[in-house]
Parts: C-alpha cells; structure tokens; sequence
C-alpha cells in the first residue's frame, strides 16, 4: 500500500482559498500517482489534529478534480451529507447515497459553473443552463451536515513493506514527527520527504522569529525516520547533503525535477483576432475586473509571495531607473501574489512614490485562472529572488511561451536554462541591464521564445513517473 501525505493541504484549506506553490505541486503530483498507480493502492493520509492519530481516507476522488480546490479538498477533510433525492442535483442523483463522492462532485460542478466551462458539462450530459436551473429550483435550500468522512488508523492497518511519500512543508506540528517515527520502528513503513528547499537554514536573514529553529529540528527529526529523501534541484540537493554532514547522519538522496509546466494552461490571450469572438470573450469568465484591467497596457509580471527573499525592492529600484530613462517606452510591473515575510523597504517605496508613479500595480492573491490569464498576456517575467529551491514561476512562464529576467543563482538556472535572461540578483544595474535588453530588443525576446517553443518543457507527468522510480527501486 502507499500513503500519500496530505497534513499540510488539509491545514492549508483551512484557512486559504487559493493554492500557493507547495500546495500545488503536491496535488499536481497527488492525482497523477493515484492515476498510475490506482487508487486501489493508494491512500491519502494525514495527522487529525483533535484526535491526535495519523488516519488516512480513499484516494479515488482526487481523479475527477483538474484544479486544486480548497472547497472540494475542505469538503473531503471536514465533511457534508448530500441532500435527498428530490434535491439531487442533475447528474448527481446516483450519488445520493454517498455523502462524500456527492458533496465532491457536487462542488466541482459549481466551481466549473463559475468559469463558464460548457465542456465540462457536456462530457457529463448536462449544461451550464441546466446547473442554473437547478440552483434557481432549489432557493434558499439547505444542505444537511453529515457525519464525519470515514478515517482509517494508519497504525492499525500499515504493513512491512508498505511506503508513504511526503510531499508537503510538515514541520512544526505536534505529534506528527513522532507518530512517523513510530510507524517505521512498529510497522516497517518505508517513509520518504520531499525536500522544497533549505531556505531557513541558508537564507536566515529572510525567514521570520524563530522559524528557522523549528525548520532545524524537523530536519534534523526527519533523518530519523526518513528512508531517503527526495530534492527538488540539483542545488537544494546539495544543501541538504551539506547538512547532513553536519548532523553526521547521511541519507540517500534523489533528485525529483519539478515541472516547468503550470498546473492548469487555459487559453487566455485576448489580444489575439484570430481566435473566434465567442471563445475570447469565454477566456475571460472567472477574471475579476481588475485584473483583467491590468492588462490594457503592456506590463511585465512578478509571481510569488511578496517577502524580503523575493528582492522585490530592487527590482522596484531597477523599474524606477526604467521609468526615468529617456525615450524608452516602459512598460508597467505587475506583481500577483500575498503579502510576505520582511517586506517593508518595498512597501515603504510603493507608498512615499505612488507605487513609482503608477508604474507598479498589483493583483493580490490571484485564483489559478487569473494567474494564467496574467501569464499568457504579459511581455516577459521576472524572477529576481535571492535564492530558490527550485521557481516555479520560472517554468510556469515558460509554460506560457514568455521568457524571463531570472536571477543566476541557487536552483533557478536549472528551471531557465538557455531560455531566459539572467542577471545579479546583488545588483540593481545588472537586474535594469537585462530588464531594459527584454524591453528593448524584442528580435531578442523573440528568439528566446522560439527557443522555449523548440524546447520539451518537464511536465507533472514525468516528475510523478520519477517519483515512482524512486519507490520502486527502495522495494528491491
């Protein structure tokens, strides 16, 4: 049997209603393990706080979802009974018996109905018109709470030679180290981590209170019960060997490539006449009106968390002298993301300068479709960090067909290789100096997008396949 880990989603939909990187890539990869290896074989599991047990549920469901949603993920965590026969919604009345697999679908179904995505209704014999239609019968109609989602005690029912693969940022919860540690010493559970990065323990200087603390001692916990790890680069590859020559305790490692491929690539190019009037105008359903107004002008796009390891002041600093250049035609700098760790130089300049004139404007939190629709409407990106332990932003880019101004540094040349523009992150006139040659000198641009168009960009499938090799390469 494998065990997925899934403690850090289930905190993370909680409180969140949109996906940030870890938690993406961790359903990315989820669902195509499920997929390959069958559900059958594959349970999600996870530390239930109130209990105080590590339980695990059925995978089955993560299959019919094509985006990461908080409100399909909280209803399988937290759990709803579906409504009786006479309210079951169209398409769904031969779940009406199966609280979970209803209230899954059911959201899915409405979360599609809010972007306008008539195909997904056709593939199931219903329509959009149909769903509204529904909703309109149904009024002020209220669900009824049901009991609690089925959970299984992992400890009562792991096996010798069983594995659990963890994907996801689980430090500092209590109680969860120790009940990993057990499962290997009392069930004979093979247990993996995957490693994002080591960046609170090499990058200190961004990382808030005593996080870096706490990050130390799970690691240093974790190589303890961990079989081997897995590294998302190359670099974050060598920093955690480099720490385990600290602690003296050496463990295997593999290198997992991320992917260079966002998780859901719609069509959103407005701009393009070729494309029929219809399908533009459905390319924009599920964006709010602000972000698709920062797209009327030509704009470069910064994507992440917006915190001091991002080095976003200088990049403002790099945009200003930009702005101040005569005859050049900037364009504006957009950044779509939430407010992070030791930010105030760059709040401090956005505000005593009118974020520099208007030239910098922000989309704060944007749902995976408005993130695409950014990505596929912008001139270029830029990923200027101070250390990475792999950025996604980079691949996701060029996902997009849309070079980048990335930093040359940590994980980050691994995801651009020859396909973007790189630059000092230490260095304000370095990070202007490759910004104003993608602005500049768009026969340049260009070649770097044929490049990225010739290229086979790494896709989820192919790190899920690896991650696959690694566990069946431990059973031997």
């Amino acid at each position: 049997m494998y065990y997925i880990d899934v403690t850090d989603i289930l905190i993370y939909v909680e409180k969140e209603t949109t996906v940030s990187g870890i938690q993406r890539v961790s359903f990315e990869v989820i669902r195509r393990m499920v997929a390959r290896l069958g559900a059958d074989n594959v349970l999600l599991s996870f530390w239930d706080r109130g209990r105080r047990e590590y339980v695990a549920i059925p995978s089955g469901f993560i299959q019919d979802m094509e985006e990461f949603s908080p409100d399909v993920l909280g209803t399988v965590f937290f759990g709803k009974k579906a409504r009786s026969q006479g309210d079951a919604a169209p398409t769904l009345v031969r779940y009406r018996n199966k609280p979970l697999k209803y209230w899954l679908h059911y959201l899915a179904r409405a979360y599609h109905a809010s972007l306008g995505h008539e195909k997904y209704f056709a593939k199931k014999g219903s329509s959009i018109e149909e769903w509204h239609a529904f909703k309109a019968r149904q009024g002020s109609g209220q669900a009824k709470v049901a009991e609690e989602t089925p959970r299984l005690k992992v400890a009562q029912q792991a096996k010798p030679g069983d594995q659990l693969i963890i994907l996801g940022a689980i430090w500092n919860i209590d109680g969860l180290e120790a009940a990993f540690q057990s499962l290997k010493d009392d069930q004979g559970v093979a247990i993996y981590q995957l490693v994002h990065d080591l960046i609170p323990l090499v990058a200190t200087e961004h990382i808030a209170a005593d996080f870096s603390g706490a990050f130390y001692q799970w690691l240093l916990s974790s190589a303890g019960y961990c079989e081997r790890f897995l590294a998302n680069s190359q670099n974050t590859a060598r920093d955690l060997k480099a720490f385990m020559d600290e602690i003296e305790q050496q463990r295997p490692v593999d290198v997992v490539p991320l992917a260079q491929k966002f998780s859901v690539v719609h069509s959103h190019r407005v701009s393009n006449p070729a494309k029929p009037i219809k399908s533009r105008l459905s390319s924009l359903r599920g964006v709010r009106l602000g972000v698709l107004n920062l797209t009327k002008t030509p704009y470069v796009l910064v994507v992440g968390t917006m915190e001091s390891r991002k080095n976003l002041w200088s990049l403002a600093q790099a945009w200003q002298r930009l702005a101040q250049t005569p005859g050049l035609n900037v364009p504006k700098l957009v950044f779509a993301g939430k407010p992070g760790w030791y930010n105030g130089d760059f709040e401090a300049l956005m505000e005593a300068t009118g974020n520099l004139g208007g030239w910098v404007q922000f989309a704060k939190q944007p749902s995976d479709t408005e993130l695409g629709f950014l990505y596929e409407n912008c001139l270029f990106t830029a990923t200027v960090s101070f250390y990475e332990g792999w950025g996604l932003p980079i691949g996701e880019s060029l996902s997009f067909g849309k070079t980048a101004v990335v930093a040359q540094n940590s994980s980050m040349p691994e995801v651009g290789g020859d396909m973007v523009e790189y630059c000092d992150a230490h260095s304000i006139s370095s990070i202007y100096d490759a910004c104003h040659r993608l602005i500049t000198d768009p026969e340049h641009r260009r070649a770097l997008e044929k490049k990225i168009n010739a290229t086979s960009l790494r896709t989820w499938d192919e790190v899920a396949h690896d991650i696959e090799a690694v566990l069946d390469q431990s059973r031997r």
